[in-house]
């Protein structure tokens, strides 16, 4: 591309100044008429004639220095376009060298002397491991609400504690070891197939194995 836009710059530039050339010697040739003209209109035309050609030559003289300077221009700023900017180089960090551990000298095993018995090691005794005592394990005990219609699981052991659940004639229910007397009944801890705890009274329990 580069070579082929060089040659028709070339080919212009010859071109106008070729051009260039030719327009002037028509305006000498011209200008050289004006003379031997005999009536004024032939020469006022002779003049005209020679003004126009000196007008084209230096259009066309104009023409190829612009040419041949674009020509001349183009390898400076190619050069200048395809030189890039050398990138700044960051100082290389240098690591300074290990120092390497110490060798270290093996321990040489104490001789004893001539003469005198070694120390005997005698094994060490096995610690005897100690027995986890057997737990006891606590029967869970159960019980049937039975009191014919139902009765309150209630929050607290009273007649007036808070109304947890109503547990229906029949419901079996688990005995908490909880136990206390209020408002002249004996009210027993219980938990319900649901995990409710709450106190019933143990006059409306049928507890099972009794």
């Amino acid at each position: 591309m580069t070579t082929v836009l060089n040659i028709v710059l070339l080919s212009l530039a010859a071109l106008a100044a070729l051009g260039a050339l030719t327009f002037l010697f028509r305006g000498l040739g011209a200008r050289s008429k004006i003379n031997r003209q005999a009536y004024s209109v032939g020469q006022v035309e002779a003049r005209r004639t020679t003004a126009l050609n000196w007008i084209r030559a230096g259009f066309l003289f104009v023409a190829a220095l612009v040419f041949m300077g674009i020509f001349l221009a183009r390898p400076l700023l190619s050069g200048r376009a395809a030189d890039p900017t050398p990138a700044p180089t960051l100082p290389v960090a240098t690591t300074a060298p290990q120092a390497s551990p110490a060798a270290t000298t093996p321990l040489e095993p104490a001789t004893v002397p001539a003469g005198q018995a070694s120390p005997t090691v005698l094994p060490a005794s096995p610690t005897p491991e100690a027995t986890a005592a057997p737990t006891a394990t606590t029967a869970v005990q159960t019980a049937t609400v039975s009191s014919g219609v139902g009765v309150w699981l209630r929050g607290a052991p009273s007649t007036t504690g808070e109304q947890l659940e109503w547990l229906l004639d029949g419901t079996a229910v688990t005995l908490l070891p909880g136990q206390q007397t209020a408002d002249d009944l004996l009210w027993q801890q219980v938990r319900t197939a649901a995990g409710v705890e709450g106190w019933v009274a143990r006059d409306f329990l049928t507890v099972e194995g009794q």
